[in-house]
This record gives C-alpha cells, structure tokens and sequence, in this order.
C-alpha cells in the first residue's frame, strides 16, 4: 500500500512544477505576441498607457539598462498580474517539501532496522532530510511573503 504521505509530496510537486510551467509559459506567449506585434506595426517597444493588451511588457534591454521608470512600472504590471500563479506554485512546493520529509524519516528508521544497525548514517541521512526540508519550506514560505508584499 502506498503511503499517503509520499501520494500528496508527489501530488503537491507535481502541482507546484505544472503551475510554474504554465506561468513560464503565459510569460513566453505574451513576450512572444508582443515582440511580433511591435514588429508588425512599426513600435520601438515603447510603454503605451492606451493599449487594450493586458500583457504588454516585452523585454526591452536598452529601457532596462537606461532604467526607464514607464518600462519599469509596465514590468511591474504584467508581473502583479501573475502573481497568484506564482504563489499558487510556491505554496504547494512549501507543502510537497513538508510533506516528503516524514517518508524519509520514516526510510531512514527502516534502514537501521529499528535503529540496531548503523545507527550513525541513518540519523545523518534522517538530520539531513529534516534541516533540508526546514530549509526549503522557510524558503519557499519567504518568497510568498515577499511577493504578497510588493
């Protein structure tokens, strides 16, 4: 029988890399739309506050680098406007880390059979799966509410 711990890690992973997939994506069509569209009708990449098109930050390197506070704003718009994509996927992946670290725990105390048999590695690996977990969950944790907060 499956354990239902190592069922919802996976299912939580799964999630949390198809969300970040489908939110890479969104962002390559919209770059991709743009950049043929401005090509098409002659624009030089430039912030238009009149345009109907909700995505319409291409990436421009020169407004980048000369730090152009419209082109600045219009990253900002488009990337507000996928954030609960992004924070969908950063929850589940906080979730998939928590929940993959008690099958490890759990395979490690196996290993050792009980703990009677190379008790010094299989905490290690044990120690290394909970502090790498932790790690990544605070991580993840973090990021979410770094973006809540912009």
């Amino acid at each position: 029988m499956w354990d239902l711990k190592c069922i919802a890690a996976a299912l939580c992973f799964l999630t949390s890399n198809t969300l970040f997939i489908v939110n890479g994506a969104i962002m390559m069509k919209g770059h991709n739309h743009n950049s043929q569209s401005s090509n098409a009708n002659g624009d030089d990449g430039s912030y238009d506050p009149n345009s109907t098109n909700k995505v319409t930050a291409n990436w421009n390197f020169q407004s980048w680098k000369e730090l152009d506070p419209s082109y600045i704003q219009e990253r900002w718009l488009v990337r507000d406007e996928q954030r609960p994509i992004m924070m969908s996927a950063a929850l589940f992946g906080a979730l998939a880390w928590f929940w993959l670290m008690v099958p490890i725990i759990q395979s490690a105390w196996v290993l050792s059979r009980g703990g009677k048999r190379l008790v010094g590695p299989h905490m290690l690996l044990a120690a290394l799966a909970v502090c790498g977990s932790i790690i990544e969950l605070l991580a993840r944790l973090m990021t979410v509410g770094m973006t809540n907060a912009s």
